[in-house]
């Protein structure tokens, strides 16, 4: 398991429901819901690294 993986699974993601989050180095840089912006200023900050891009489900999702 990844860092980024093991940081987003440990993420209290209590009020990020549908919001998307990137996370470096397993930080979370930035997270909300323009995720063209977000990700442009993380790969601005961090040109030689690869984040990890990920969407918080809301909570009554399902996933089969």
């Amino acid at each position: 398991m990844t860092k980024n993986f093991e940081a987003y699974l440990n993420l209290d993601k209590k009020g990020l429901q549908n919001k998307y989050v990137i996370i470096v180095d397993g930080k979370v840089m930035v997270k909300g819901e323009d995720i063209e912006n977000m990700l442009g200023k993380v790969r601005e900050e961090y040109p030689d690294k690869t984040p990890f891009v990920a969407k918080v489900p809301d909570e009554r999702m399902l996933v089969l």
